[in-house]
């Protein structure tokens, strides 16, 4: 007896000794309601607060967890599971307030279980995480992010379980026997695989030496011509219709339920042939994966191809990465369909990485999709398998590490690879649009090799994120995904490199996560946009208040917003032809309902040619020459009238001395004039040098009479006219600035050069006005007439 209480008691010690160096070495200690709820949990509080108070650290609780407490005390149905969870949460209370646990979580958050993998992906490779669990499937799946491929993190993840003394355990798994093995001062993880040995291909450093050159064939067979399968016996293969022809080889269905691949005699290579034989040698079947299920020869019995699975659906390249065809194949699709599609796909994946089988050439091409459920992989014999290399590859899904090699002159590890399934979940999720993409283009191979990412995390963006749709979907996507994406393809960043990036064990973690978040309602419930797969604005945010525009019911921000009509709607309009040469011209909603402007009769290509001096008459009373231009003279020769032979001030002059002036002339110059009626000097409303700022402020919400319209009208009329070139600069404007603002309101870019126009120039104007800065303004305002011009117009 006494040997049993000495064995007890130094199995006490030993316990303690470990809750000491747990919390010394600085673990993120974790807990889960299961073991919350254990009787010996006080046991387990008494036991560890020492060690809290004397390295000032705290034990985190899940809200999430918290949350569940809080419906089990609640549980009529059981009322010993209602009293533990009530004495559970009358402790967590008291110890939070003593400062011993904090909770931490959010209510989007779905299951515990969840949070933990969310959790544990994100930090595995910045802290040494612990998980207290009486939960064997939890803890397998925590456990396993130690296995990552992608690195073996100097940072550790234990996962230990409550034993009835309150002191913590290793769980025992039945099946997967998990034990860890010191490696150079650190833990490594060990498990007895669960993948069959039969099924596992070895990891090879170095390149077969096998060459890959051409095998001596007779005859490759064709259509209609008859193949072999040989392996305990011989069974004849009929090769039928053609289904497709590459590069590398010839399709054909077959008169057996699988398609055989016959390879084009260039591409029927001895290492080909190897290949396919060590592929053969295992024993590799899953649902989709167009894995090769036997070799085919032809009547000499030289190996010719293949026999594989037949695929169908939709290629993912043209299936789901162009918008109109995705909308076109699968018109009912919403977000969650694409979440549960790069679960599928990861899954697939995840088979094969499993066997140590790299795909090498991801390939959007190679991938067909039939449902969110139901996809194949195919062009599987381009696998790369053991000493034998992927030789071809897909640039924009090449890791930059390797992005210039010869694709067939190296072996990629699982990091390399790890680059390209990111890729491939970056492009499902902003559809078809690749990671590298941005503002004023470049190569995408260089902006692979700097991993200049432009998509805003945070604080964190070069300004570069591509127009269109693609910033509002990047802001509809969950958080942890957004950092996952962020911080994989961000120069510098945690999961940047090829050791450390995320595994498809947890980008699994985060889709399975996000897709409980889309079905349990709760990610829509914080904005039901976010469960579309192309929304039209970001996402909301408690800064704004949004409003529904009155064209096209999208709930957007108050101030994108005039009148009730969205800026999106207010660029659209009704489109018509040219009266002069029948080009399309857009009557926009926004000259239609906030303008009340009419519609233009002719393009700006005919309206800027129509302005273009045609001749130049001496006038017949006063002598002085004035202009006619190509559209008063279009006039006068369509109505068969005579050119004018006095200047305007001249008819005006006779007209006002003898009270009347030809109805005809009148009439002839009231149309004439059309393009430049507003065209005076005198015009201190809405005058020539306010065009522009006018359509801003318009933008800004500003009234007509705001200070910035004031100062540059009062500023235009009382100072710049009398300038010596005041009048030429205004007329210069006046003739010009109208078309900029129209080509201004139509552009994609409208929101962005409204914006850089205020701060940049407008607000300095008005600011040098009020210090009497007259000549800065000038030169400013002229700066930005200019550069409107440039971007318009040229």
């Amino acid at each position: 007896m006494a040997d049993n209480n000495h064995v007890e008691t130094s199995k006490n010690e030993a316990a303690i000794h470990q809750l000491d160096q747990l919390v010394k070495e600085g673990y993120k200690i974790f807990i889960d309601t299961c073991s919350l709820l254990m009787d010996s949990c006080e046991n387990f509080w008494i036991n560890i607060i020492p060690f809290l108070e004397k390295y000032n650290s705290k034990v985190i609780v899940p809200l999430r967890c918290g949350q569940e407490l809080e419906k089990h005390q609640n549980n009529t149905s059981d009322i010993e599971l209602a009293n533990k969870a009530k004495n559970s949460l009358k402790k967590l209370n008291q110890l939070i307030k003593a400062g011993y646990v904090v909770i931490h979580g959010e209510n989007t958050d779905n299951f515990a279980d969840n949070v933990f993998m969310v959790v544990f992906t994100k930090f595995r490779m910045t802290e040494d995480l612990l998980l207290i669990t009486q939960d064997k499937n939890l803890a397998e799946e925590i456990l396993k992010l130690n296995e990552s491929k992608s690195s073996i993190s100097k940072h550790k993840i234990c996962v230990k379980k409550l034993n009835r003394f309150g002191y913590l355990n290793p769980l025992n798994f039945s099946g997967n026997v998990v034990k860890l093995k010191k490696v150079n001062s650190s833990y490594k993880i060990e498990s007895k695989c669960t993948v069959p040995e039969d099924e596992k291909f070895d990891l090879c450093n170095e390149i077969t030496e096998i060459k890959d050159e051409p095998l001596p064939v007779k005859h490759i067979p064709g259509k209609n011509e008859t193949v072999y399968v040989i392996e305990d016996k011989e069974y004849e293969v009929q090769l039928i219709d053609e289904l497709g022809a590459g590069g590398e080889a010839i399709i054909y269905t077959t008169n057996t339920p699988f398609v055989a691949k016959i390879y084009k005699k260039k591409n029927n290579t001895r290492r080909k042939y190897e290949k396919i034989k060590l592929m053969l040698s295992k024993h590799i079947e899953h649902d989709g994966i167009c894995y090769p299920v036997a070799a085919l020869y032809n009547s000499d019995k030289e190996f010719v191809g293949v026999l594989m699975p037949k695929a169908v659906g939709k290629e993912l390249q043209r299936g789901i990465f162009i918008k109109p065809l995705f909308l076109k194949n699968f018109p009912n699709w919403k977000k969650r369909d694409t979440v549960e599609l790069c679960i599928t796909i990861l899954e697939k994946i995840k088979y094969l990485h499993d066997r140590n089988i790299i795909l090498g050439d991801i390939n959007p091409a190679n991938i067909l999709v039939v449902s969110p459920k139901e996809v194949y992989f195919v062009d599987t014999d381009s696998y790369q398998i053991e000493g034998f290399p992927c030789p071809v590859g897909f640039k924009i899904f090449t890791a930059p590490e390797i992005i210039r090699k010869p694709f067939g002159d190296y072996l990629r590890s699982f990091g390399n690879e790890y680059f390209a399934v990111a890729t491939l979940l970056f492009m499902i999720m902003l559809p078809g649009k690749q990671p590298y993409s941005q503002q004023g283009g470049e190569d995408q191979v260089d902006n692979i090799i700097k991993m200049d990412f432009s998509y805003p995390f945070g604080e964190s963006s070069n300004k570069k994120t591509p127009d269109g749709p693609w910033r509002f979907i990047w802001s509809h996507l969950t958080y942890d995904l957004k950092e996952a994406f962020y911080t994989t393809f961000k120069k510098g960043e945690a999961h940047s490199t090829e050791n450390t990036r995320l595994s498809v064990d947890e980008w699994l973690s985060l889709f399975r996560y996000y897709l409980e978040l889309l079905d349990s309602g709760k990610y829509g419930q914080q904005d039901a946009m976010s469960e579309e797969l192309f929304p039209t604005r970001h996402k909301k945010s408690d800064k704004f208040t949004y409003v529904t525009c009155k064209l096209c019911g999208t709930e957007v921000p108050e101030n994108n917003c005039q009148n009730g009509y969205c800026r999106n709607c207010l660029n659209k309009g009704e489109s018509y032809k040219c009266s002069r040469c029948g080009k399309e011209i857009v009557y926009t909603n926004y000259q239609k309902l906030i303008k009340n402007a009419k519609k233009y009769d002719t393009c700006f290509d005919c309206y800027q040619w129509g302005q273009q001096v045609n001749k130049r008459i001496r006038c017949e009373d006063c002598g002085r020459t004035f202009e006619l231009n190509n559209s008063q003279n279009e006039f006068y020769l369509k109505k068969g009238l005579d050119l004018p032979k006095r200047c305007k001030s001249c008819r005006d002059a006779k007209k006002n001395s003898f009270g009347r002036y030809s109805s005809s002339h009148s009439s002839t110059s009231n149309n004439v004039i059309n393009y430049n009626s507003t065209n005076t000097s005198n015009n201190t409303n809405h005058g020539s040098f306010c065009f522009i700022t006018t359509a801003v402020c318009e933008y800004f919400g500003k009234p007509d009479n705001c200070n910035e319209l004031m100062s540059l009208r009062h500023y235009r009329d009382t100072w710049l006219r009398q300038q010596p070139d005041g009048e030429a600069l205004i007329n210069e404007y006046y003739n010009t600035a109208p078309i900029i603002v129209s080509l201004l309101k139509r552009s994609e870019k409208y929101s962005e050069y409204c914006e850089r126009l205020m701060t940049q120039y407008i607000s300095p104007c008005v600011k040098y006005i009020s210090e009497h800065k007259y000549n800065e303004c000038k030169a400013l305002y002229t700066e930005m007439f200019y550069y409107m011009k440039s971007e318009l117009l040229n």
